[in-house]
């Protein structure tokens, strides 16, 4: 049998029908045989698949690994909060406490535990606090300056250093280098801003060390006593 013999003996893989004049790799008659056969094909695929069908879970995937139980360093992911914005659940530290925190923060390692700093120091804060840094505790703790009187009776504008720590710390750069301060806020006196100048001009002019003796005595003297509230 020649070449033109078999090209017309083909059949339609789907209908049976004539082939005749088709290519050689052709196996359909036509596109409604291709089409048809290809629908077959399918059905036939969905017959032989053991996954059911209409039974898939509809939550996201994150939402399923992330459930009780999960443990995520130092956290372990007690309940998940149900609503809407982003997930939300309680995590327990092994510091013992119970904190709603966002599961992305917490997976991604944005949050390491609780966050509560009696038990987990903020690692952003620097060791050693600065001149200014002395200065903004004393007024976080007491207030700001403008709320007391100055000794001299006049209505005090800052908090200024009484010289008499033993453990004083200076600056060594950047605008207020060289000026001694305190960490500890009970060495600071609300003072107007004459009052203050002068103190720490007649400071600078004594001899014998950083550390006034004169001003010991006085901070020794008087730091137990409540500064005036301005009325």
């Amino acid at each position: 049998m020649n070449t033109t013999d078999q090209m017309t003996d083909r059949a339609c893989q789907h209908c049976g029908g004539s082939m005749e004049g088709k290519r050689p790799q052709a196996i359909h008659c036509g596109e409604r045989c291709r089409d048809q056969a290809r629908r077959q094909r399918e059905r036939e695929a969905r017959q032989t698949d053991p996954r059911p069908r209409g039974n898939y879970p509809t939550s996201r995937p994150n939402q399923r690994k992330h459930k009780p139980g999960s443990v995520y360093g130092p956290l372990t992911l007690v309940e998940r909060i149900e609503g809407s914005g982003e997930p939300r659940a309680l995590f327990r530290c092994d510091c013992g406490n119970v904190k709603a925190l966002r599961i992305g923060n917490v997976a991604s390692g944005v949050t390491a535990n609780c966050t509560d700093r009696a038990n987990h120091p903020d690692p952003r804060r620097k060791d050693v606090l600065t001149y200014d840094g002395a200065h903004n505790r004393v007024k976080g703790q007491r207030g700001s300056a403008s709320q007391y009187t100055c000794r001299c009776g006049n209505q005090a504008e800052h908090w200024s250093y009484s010289h008499a720590d033993h453990d004083q710390a200076r600056m060594p750069e950047g605008r207020e280098a060289g000026k001694p301060y305190s960490t500890n806020p009970d060495h600071y006196t609300p003072r107007c801003r004459g009052c203050h100048a002068r103190f720490d001009n007649s400071h600078r002019r004594m001899a014998g060390g950083p550390l006034s003796l004169v001003h010991v005595a006085l901070f020794a003297a008087t730091h137990d006593q409540a500064d005036e509230v301005c009325a």
